[in-house]
């Protein structure tokens, strides 16, 4: 099994809407574009999302080139945050230092690493022979990315430094990271 992991294209931020419901900037709409370009889709036998809106969107463009079948799964939703927070880098820094405690109102980011673990078993169980393309976000990703790495934190740089619609290539049988996150386009 192989498995490309995708961070979502980049988004319109509302403070008055759900993170969940935001919908692709038009970077992002861009970003999406390019995506469906790479040179891996071929060889891409699913399509694994989140639950949000954000990561179908990322993928419309990839669907519209190939028929692949598409799986939604809340495991690999973005750690549960709630609101809008005006000083967003100040919780996730609070979040990735102490995993076991939630930062105010979110779950936790151990509870939430725990979660996309959980899940990437599940796919290795169903799909062992599948190559599968996951779209999801920043925060989850950075952290089954430090558990791939024997990390027991996540380092505040690599999440700052993850770009949106940027692809990573994991073995998750052997837990190893063939190549880390770059950005297409």
């Amino acid at each position: 099994m192989q498995l490309y992991l995708i961070r979502h294209a980049h988004t319109q931020a509302h403070t008055d809407v759900d993170a969940a419901a935001w919908t692709l900037s038009e970077r992002g709409r861009q970003q999406a574009l390019a995506l469906a370009q790479a040179a891996f889709w071929p060889h891409v036998d699913r399509i694994v999302l989140s639950r949000e809106a954000k990561t179908r969107l990322t993928i419309e463009p990839v669907l519209a080139k190939f028929k692949l079948p598409i799986v939604t799964d809340g495991r690999f939703d973005e750690l549960h945050r709630g609101g809008w927070i005006a000083d967003y880098s100040a919780h996730v820094a609070q979040a990735f230092a102490a995993p076991q405690t939630p930062a105010g109102a979110w779950e936790s980011a151990a509870d939430a690493r725990q979660r996309f673990v959980s899940g990437i078993d599940a796919l290795i169980d169903t799909y062992p022979h599948e190559t599968i393309a996951l779209v999801g976000h920043g925060l989850t990703l950075s952290l089954y990315r430090a558990h791939l790495l024997g990390q027991p934190t996540v380092k505040l740089a690599d999440w700052q430094n993850l770009p949106f619609a940027a692809v990573a290539l994991v073995e998750p049988q052997t837990h190893q990271l063939l190549s880390d996150f770059r950005a297409v386009g």
